[in-house]
């Protein structure tokens, strides 16, 4: 049972812990993967990191039900930062422990780093 446990553990921490752009612990990782898909959907009306993470989280509740509680409360952050994201247009910084203090704007400049942002995240799930 032991074994069980520690390898549900270790698979839980390799399939959660691959968004590798990001910085810091587990929730930050969340926190700034919400902000993205915020501003992705502001500035080009989509979402598809989101769409890349629900399918990794899909798997997690599959593969490791008994992990239910802990993705909840990641999704809950996640979706509490891309609600902040929308409405604020800023992103957590996981360095900072704080959102940044500089608003992103849908301006082309911006659009090249929101994207960029997405695409290595993206990669990241993978």
């Amino acid at each position: 049972m032991k074994n069980f446990i520690i390898g549900t553990l270790l698979l839980f921490i390799t399939i959660i812990s691959k968004p590798s752009y990001s910085q810091g612990n587990l929730e930050d990782q969340y926190r700034q993967m919400g902000g993205v898909v915020g501003l992705t959907e502001l500035c080009f009306e989509t979402k598809e990191l989101e769409t890349a993470l629900f399918q990794q989280v899909g798997n997690v509740f599959y593969t490791s039900p008994e992990m239910g509680r802990v993705m909840f409360e990641l999704l809950y952050v996640y979706f509490d930062s891309y609600e902040v994201a929308k409405n604020k247009k800023v992103i957590w910084n996981g360095s900072q422990q704080a959102y940044n203090t500089n608003t992103f704007d849908c301006s082309e400049e911006n659009k090249t780093l929101i994207k960029s942002f997405e695409q290595q995240l993206i990669a990241g799930l993978k």
